[in-house]
């Protein structure tokens, strides 16, 4: 999972990962080289047919 290699690798998590209300998953962190990642599953153009 791309949270653990983030924190592995020196990562500062700066938002923890979280499941969100609207169906995202996601979480920011800092690289050891200062610039800062936001990354997260929630697609705002993913249709849903019922």
């Amino acid at each position: 999972m791309l949270y653990q290699r983030a924190k592995a690798s020196g990562a500062e998590i700066v938002m923890d990962i979280k499941d969100e209300d609207y169906g995202g998953r996601g979480f920011s962190c800092r690289a050891p080289e200062g610039h800062l990642w936001n990354f997260g599953t929630y697609d705002p153009w993913e249709t849903h047919d019922s």
